[in-house]
């Protein structure tokens, strides 16, 4: 006979909270710490994008910090938010193992999976937004009104323009993730949301637009491209946990297209960071 769990008082839920955000503080602030005493490796990563766009553009240009308190004010915000992003395995699962004891069956399959799902996307958005969405972008800030002035760049608004564009990204790659939990919950379906394909490239544009900074179409197009995709991949996520009927090779089916969409998603990744530059990948044909 299965033993009963005991109820847990509110006055217990805060302590536990209470433990774990304090387990949690600590891991934070020691990233925080170890990201400040690298902050120059970690600053360089940041301005490298404008420095190569300035240089292979053949203009004449730098990065600045016009206040006194600018350059600190970037190294300290790099470092906490390469901390908090470092730390962030730490408080999924900090999430997941307060969560658990009150979770049954699949509810808590979903919980193992939902999570470091939602973390593993994030991450891709986030590298996709630094490969490819920030030097189309930069590219067209920097270069644009370049022949009639020289370029001056603040450190300070730089990094917090790549910031804003590496969040959103990441958030963006949550689209799938939010799908298919909305659709656990019968608040969207396959059927009536496979009707909507041409609203929502439209408004997958209108965001690419308001998400970048410039108004080059490149720029909002990859942006855009990527969130077409992704919401096919919720829709399929969404048709997946409807309860009618389907046999095993419905699933195999559309397990496999999500992950080749995700396979080459990563590898161009992989390509803009520069692993396959020295190898010819059409020379096996």
């Amino acid at each position: 006979m299965k033993k009963e769990d005991k109820p847990v008082g509110i006055l217990d839920h805060f302590k536990e909270i209470k433990k774990r955000l304090i387990r949690y503080s600590l891991i934070l602030t020691s990233f925080t710490i170890v990201a400040l005493i690298f902050y120059k490796r970690i600053i360089s990563i940041f301005i490298d994008p404008a420095n190569q766009i300035m240089n292979n553009s053949m203009r004449d240009g730098q990065i600045v910090f016009g206040r006194v308190t600018e350059a600190w004010g970037a190294a300290a915000r790099v470092s906490v938010i390469i901390a908090f992003s470092l730390s962030l395995p730490f408080l999924l699962a900090e999430i997941i193992f307060f969560l658990k004891p009150g979770l049954r069956g699949k509810e808590r399959l979903y919980l193992y999976i939902l999570i470091p799902s939602s973390f593993i996307f994030f991450v891709i958005g986030v590298f996709f937004s630094y490969y490819m969405v920030i030097p189309t972008a930069l590219k067209f800030l920097i270069t644009f009104g370049s022949d009639i002035a020289q370029p001056m760049i603040n450190i300070g608004p730089l990094t917090a323009l790549m910031f804003s564009l590496m969040f959103w990204m990441g958030i963006v790659f949550q689209i799938p993730i939010i799908m298919f939990i909305l659709g656990k919950l019968d608040l969207i379906s396959y059927n009536k949301l496979k009707n909507y394909r041409r609203w929502i490239i439209l408004i997958s544009f209108i965001l690419g637009a308001i998400i970048t900074p410039t108004v080059d179409p490149l720029t909002q197009i990859i942006v855009a491209v990527p969130m077409i995709i992704l919401f096919e991949i919720g829709l399929q996520l969404i048709r997946i946990t409807e309860p009618e009927k389907k046999g095993f090779s419905f699933y195999l089916l559309n397990f496999l297209v999500i992950l080749l969409i995700l396979f080459l998603i990563i590898i161009t990744l992989l390509y803009k960071i520069g692993l396959f530059k020295e190898v010819n990948i059409f020379s096996v044909f």
